[in-house]
């Protein structure tokens, strides 16, 4: 069980500001659904925040950035796959 003094710090590139009371943080993961990559968001939520995949996300911006570095990644990966 999660305890109310957990820290959260933003995963979002070159930021890791600390959450504090602020409501405008997200939560973001990825999973793969039928051999495809996919990437979630979610408004803040505590059950999600504790799950070990979970990225704490301050605001749009830093999502924005995680978002890119994820497509960036899919695409490298599928250009990697062909050449290989």
């Amino acid at each position: 069980m999660l305890h109310a003094s957990a820290f959260y710090r933003c995963a979002g590139p070159n930021c890791g500001v600390m959450k504090g009371a602020s409501d405008r943080w997200w939560i973001m993961w990825s999973s793969m659904e039928q051999d495809v990559p996919v990437v979630h968001l979610a408004p803040w939520n505590e059950a999600l925040a504790a799950k070990e995949s979970a990225l704490h996300v301050c605001g749009e911006a830093c999502a924005q950035k995680l978002q890119s570095q994820f497509m960036g990644n899919v695409l490298a990966n599928r250009l990697q796959a062909t050449k290989g």
